[in-house]
C-alpha cells in the first residue's frame, strides 16, 4: 500500500466517506436492530491504516524472505512441532476466510456509517490474515525438511477427522446467518476470547521448539486483533438501544461460546502440548488466565451494565480445558492415518511432564499408549492401528452431530455426558446436553454428513489414497505413526491392517434418550 500517500489526502478522503443505505441489501436479515448512531472506535486508526500495514508487511516479510532464511531457520525448527503447523496455518487459514465473509455480512447490515468503516477495515485486515497464514504453509513447504502435508494439506480436509470442527466453529460459526450472531462468534468470542490463548500461547510454544517463523507471522496478525475486538463491543453496544434485545443476546452469547470452545480448547491445548519437545505453561493454566479469568471476568463483566452474563457452559467448559485436548489427542493418535502428518507417542520425558501437571493422566491415557507401542504401533509390519484396538476394547468413536468433532463416551475425560437421538429415521449422538440443545432449537442449521456416514464401507488404504494422502512416489503415505526416515508406512501396510470404515451408529449398543 502507498506509504507514501499523503496523510492530508487521507484525512480530506475520509471526511467525504459515506455509505450508499438506499441500496443496502443484506444477504441474511437480523433479529436485532443495529443503532443509526453508533461509533465506530477506530477511525483516528484508519487515516495511518494503509502506512502502518506497510510498515508491518515490510517488517514480517523482510524478516522472513532476509535473516530468517540465512539462519536456515526452516531446518531448525523440532519435528514434532512441524508436523503440527501444518495443521495449525491451514486450519487457521479456513478461520481468516471465515472472518472476512463475516465482516463483509456486518457491513451488509449495519446501521451506521461509522461503523460500517470499521467493518470494512476488519475486511481488509481479514484479507491479509488469509495471505500470511497460507504463507506459513508456504514457507514451510520450501524450507522445512519434510515439505508432505505443508504443501497439500488442503485437499486432505475431506478425509481429515478433525476438520468438520473446524467447519462448524470457523465457517458456520463466523458467517452463516444473522450478522449479530456472527459478530458474537468472530469478534466477542472467537476474538477477544480466544485469540490470547491462542496466538500468544502459540507463538511462545513455537519459540521454545525452534520455530522462528510462526511468531513472526502471528504476532503480526494478533497486533491487528484488538481493533476486531473494539468491533465486537461497538457491535453489542449498537444494539442496545432495543431493550427486547436481551432476549436473544444471552442466547446467542452462550451457543457462540459453546460452538468456539467445543473446537478450540481441545484442538489448541493438543497442538501444543503433544505437538512439542519442550514444553511450557500447562494449556489449562493459560485457558484459565486468558478464558476464564481475563474474557469471562474482565472482558463479559464490562458488559455487565448490559445484563450480559457468562454463558452457562462455562464451568464445564473449565473442566474441558483440563481433559478435552488430552480426549482429542488419543483419537487422534488412533486415527493417524487421516490426518496427514506424522505423530509421535509421548515419550518417557512427556509422560513425565504429563503426569506432573495432570495428575491421574497416567493411568487413563499413559498406559494405553504404552500397550500401544508394545503392540507395535509404529511398525508398518505389524498390522496396528489404535481405532480397531478401540472398537475391540468396546470403545467407539461417535461423531458430536452439533460441533462435527470426534468424541469416545468410554475414554473420555471431559465434560461429557452423551447423549443419542433418533428422529426422521437418522440416528445423532452429541457429547453432552449443550450442542443436543442446540440441535433441537435449529436442525436443519445442522445438516451434514459426518466422517462415518460419508464414507462407510471404504477400505482404509483406498480412502487415504483417493483423498490424496500418499507422497510423490504414490505409495509412501504423509501421515506416519513415527517421525523417522525409516520404516515409513505404505499404502500396503495400511491395506494389511484390513479396516473398512464403520458407521458406529449402526453396530455399537448405543441407546436413545428417552422423550
Amino acid at each position: 500500500m502507498p506509504s507514501s500517500v499523503d496523510p492530508q489526502e487521507v484525512h480530506k478522503w475520509l471526511q467525504d466517506f459515506t455509505w450508499d443505505f438506499k441500496a443496502k441489501s443484506a444477504k441474511y436479515p437480523t433479529k436485532y436492530d443495529m443503532d443509526v448512531n453508533t461509533r465506530e472506535q477506530f477511525k483516528l486508526t484508519a487515516k495511518e491504516y494503509a502506512r502502518m500495514e506497510s510498515v508491518k508487511e515490510e517488517r514480517q516479510y523482510g524478516t522472513l524472505l532476509d535473516g530468517l532464511d540465512r539462519l536456515d531457520a526452516g531446518n531448525k525448527v523440532h519435528p514434532k512441532w512441524g508436523e503440527f503447523m501444518k495443521l495449525i496455518s491451514n486450519f487457521l487459514e479456513t478461520g481468516e476466510y471465515g472472518a472476512i465473509a463475516g465482516s463483509a455480512l456486518l457491513w451488509d447490515t449495519a446501521q451506521s456509517p461509522e461503523q460500517k468503516n470499521g467493518y470494512l477495515a476488519q475486511v481488509i485486515d481479514e484479507i491479509r490474515h488469509v495471505n500470511q497464514t497460507a504463507y506459513v504453509n508456504y514457507y514451510y513447504g520450501k524450507h522445512y525438511y519434510d515439505p508432505a502435508g505443508h504443501t497439500n494439506m488442503r485437499q486432505l480436509r475431506a478425509i481429515n477427522p478433525l476438520y468438520p470442527g473446524v467447519k462448524r466453529a470457523f465457517g458456520e460459526g463466523f458467517l452463516a446467518g444473522d450478522a449479530v450472531e456472527s459478530s458474537i462468534n468472530l469478534q466477542l468470542v472467537g476474538e477477544a476470547c480466544f485469540t490470547n490463548p491462542l496466538i500468544v500461547s502459540l507463538t511462545e510454544w513455537a519459540a521454545a521448539n525452534g520455530d522462528e517463523i510462526t511468531p513472526t507471522v502471528f504476532l503480526s496478525i494478533e497486533t491487528d486483533e484488538l481493533r476486531h475486538m473494539a468491533n465486537g463491543y461497538q457491535t453489542i453496544v449498537s444494539i442496545m438501544n432495543n431493550p427486547e434485545t436481551m432476549k436473544y443476546l444471552q442466547t446467542d452469547l452462550d451457543n457462540a461460546f459453546w460452538t468456539q470452545h467445543k473446537f478450540l480448547t481441545p484442538f489448541v491445548g493438543a497442538a501444543l502440548e503433544y505437538g512439542s519437545k519442550y514444553k511450557v505453561e500447562p494449556w489449562a493454566k493459560s485457558w484459565n488466565r486468558w478464558v476464564y479469568e481475563d474474557w469471562a471476568g474482565i472482558w463479559l463483566g464490562r458488559l455487565q451494565q448490559f445484563g450480559v452474563k457468562t454463558p452457562r457452559c462455562l464451568a464445564d467448559a473449565k473442566k474441558d480445558a483440563v481433559w478435552s485436548h488430552h480426549d482429542l489427542a488419543l483419537l487422534a493418535y488412533a486415527l493417524w492415518p487421516l490426518t496427514g502428518i506424522r505423530m509421535e507417542l509421548p515419550d518417557q520425558q512427556a509422560m513425565d511432564w504429563f503426569e506432573a501437571n495432570y495428575p491421574g493422566w497416567y493411568n487413563h491415557y499413559g498406559k494405553i499408549y504404552e500397550e500401544w507401542r508394545a503392540l507395535g504401533f509404529e511398525d508398518p509390519k505389524a498390522g496396528f492401528c489404535g481405532a480397531l484396538w478401540m472398537m475391540e476394547h468396546g470403545h467407539g468413536i461417535f461423531v458430536d452431530h452439533t460441533s462435527g468433532l470426534p468424541f469416545c463416551p468410554t475414554l473420555g475425560k471431559g465434560a461429557l455426558n452423551p447423549r443419542f437421538l433418533e428422529a426422521n429415521g437418522k440416528r445423532f449422538a452429541f457429547s453432552e446436553p449443550y450442542g443436543e440443545r442446540m440441535w433441537l432449537q435449529e436442525p436443519e442449521r445442522y445438516e451434514f454428513q459426518n466422517f462415518f456416514e460419508q464414507f462407510e464401507g471404504w477400505e482404509l488404504s483406498d480412502l487415504v489414497k483417493a483423498a490424496g494422502g500418499v507422497r510423490s512416489d504414490g505409495k509412501t503415505l504423509m501421515a506416519q505413526p513415527h517421525l523417522r526416515d525409516t520404516d515409513m508406512w505404505t499404502l500396503d501396510d495400511l491395506k494389511r491392517i484390513n479396516l473398512t470404515i464403520p458407521d458406529p451408529m449402526k453396530i455399537l449398543n448405543w441407546q436413545p434418550v428417552a422423550a
